[in-house]
């Protein structure tokens, strides 16, 4: 979409963090992207930031924190509030290691959001992620 071409330009926004996620340590990938794309669904950046940031492979600093929050707040008042989403790749490399592409519907464009999962012996945890309004690179990566 062309209208969208100088946004993107001006503001590239991507997040790739190591994270896991303790406090859902007996949660599913499923249950954990759920309650991220929830979060951010309700524009509760705030509570996307104590998820993804929960982890203690992170420096876990108020710098970090506020970043994340202000990337998806930027997200949020160029695209619009998130109207659902669609998990569109799944790839393994081990019934142990998995990540997951999500489609974010919002009301002006689309956004991307991949999650790396592992599971530990305590359950599963988010390991990274990252989110960009770059959804063509999902077609790039079907062909």
């Amino acid at each position: 979409m062309k209208i969208f071409g100088p946004v993107r330009a001006a503001l590239p926004v991507t997040l790739l963090l190591a994270m896991a996620s303790p406090i859902h340590a007996q949660s599913t990938p499923e249950t954990l992207a759920n309650d991220a794309l929830s979060a951010y669904q309700k524009g509760n950046v705030d509570r996307f930031s104590q998820i993804v940031t929960a982890s203690p492979l992170l420096d876990n600093t108020a710098t970090l924190a506020a970043q994340i929050k202000t990337n998806m707040q930027t997200l949020l008042d160029i695209y619009g509030p998130v109207e659902g989403w669609e998990l569109v790749r799944t790839k393994s490399a081990s019934d142990r290691y998995i990540e997951n592409s999500y489609v974010i519907f919002q009301d002006e464009y689309a956004t991307r959001l991949e999650l790396s999962f592992y599971k530990r012996s305590s359950g599963w945890i988010i390991t990274s992620f990252k989110i960009d309004d770059n959804i063509g690179a999902l077609l790039e990566e079907a062909d």
